[in-house]
């Protein structure tokens, strides 16, 4: 079976082209009198011209083959790098389940169903992330508001993806939702993401809401599991 890797430098070299001449072997032509005639002289000249046609020939063809080689050589090169780029990215999905998440208890963080990365890395890396989602006041008082808070985690400890300094930094978005009774209301997009370099280690990449402590504070935040506000989760490995 032809590999992928020859696959693609056969397309490469169509797309790319082979040095002139190449893709042409050279032709012989003999001088005189050719071929010798049975009963007729040999004339030492036309011999001799005979086989220096060949020779210059075959040398020509040499030529052309070696700069084939070259040729592949480098395209087979090239191959390799992408070939290891490629290796060196790989990509992560994860997106919430067909449940909501509710936090309706001050600072008491609740990981989104579903939306966990499980990730090994044998040495340091960085990683981009990118989540959305899209977080309700539910179930509160009219009239009333809710601060809410959407994270990622790097472990089941609560570790943050990037320690904030403060509660508003990378890795930490903060909203507030004003209430208006027992329906999903007053929704917010949410949108994080960023490039960190992680040590090599086991982890468990994890998004979150909490209601942050409010004077005020009523009914849940919530992500619902509604196709268009279900939170989706997104990492890349990156050189």
């Amino acid at each position: 079976m032809v590999s992928t890797k020859f696959r693609l430098i056969a397309v490469l070299l169509v797309a790319f082209g082979l040095p002139a001449g190449i893709a042409l072997a050279g032709q012989v032509t003999f001088p005189g009198t050719f071929p010798f005639v049975a009963g007729t002289p040999i004339r030492a000249a036309e011999v001799n011209g005979t086989f220096n046609s060949v020779k210059s020939a075959v040398d020509d063809n040499a030529t052309r083959l070696a700069a084939a080689e070259s040729s592949l050589a480098a395209l087979a090169g090239r191959v390799t790098a992408l070939e290891a780029a490629d290796a060196a990215r790989m990509s992560f999905y994860a997106e919430q389940a067909v449940s909501d998440a509710n936090a309706g208890a001050d600072d008491v963080w609740v990981d989104v169903p579903s939306a966990a990365i499980p990730l090994t890395l044998a040495a340091p890396a960085n990683l981009r992330y990118q989540l959305f989602a899209r977080i309700y006041n539910y179930g509160a008082a009219a009239g009333t508001t809710t601060n809410c808070s959407v994270r990622i985690v790097q472990d089941d400890l609560g570790t943050p993806l990037v320690p904030p300094a403060t509660p508003d930094t990378l890795g930490d978005w903060n909203g507030v939702l004003t209430g208006g009774g027992d329906v999903p209301n007053n929704s917010q997009q949410v949108a994080l993401g960023g490039l960190v370099n992680l040590p090599a280690g086991t982890y468990n990449l994890k998004v979150q809401v909490t209601r942050k402590a409010k004077a005020g504070n009523s009914g849940n935040c919530s992500i619902f599991r509604w196709s268009f506000s279900r939170a989706r989760f997104f990492v890349d490995l990156v050189p």
